[in-house]
């Protein structure tokens, strides 16, 4: 049995506090934006169709394949009302989708 050694640098490194925060946006959770409780999650848009896009409900503008974005849907409509939304316009949305 070959015993292990400590590393060298193991004092020497530094170790970074986990966000929280960050965990939270990238899994699936829900927020409440005018009383309606949103399902929300992080996409990359990278496993979409080939030439497929979405139009962000805020802004008007295409969200092209490969490019990041939140995809929300309200929890008690459901999911046929899910949106893909540019993520600083997700942070501006006011929580009405028509």
């Amino acid at each position: 049995m070959v015993g292990r050694r400590p590393r060298r640098n193991a004092a020497k490194r530094e170790y970074r506090e986990l966000d929280f925060s960050t965990i939270r946006t990238t899994l699936p959770h829900s927020e409440i934006k005018r009383g309606v409780e949103f399902q929300v999650q992080q996409s990359s848009g990278a496993n979409a169709e080939e030439g497929k896009s979405w139009k962000c409900p805020v802004c008007q503008i295409e969200i092209e394949q490969g490019l990041a974005h939140t995809v929300a849907w309200d929890l008690h409509r459901g999911v046929e009302t899910r949106r893909h939304f540019h993520k600083h316009c997700w942070k501006l949305f006011d929580g009405m989708l028509t």
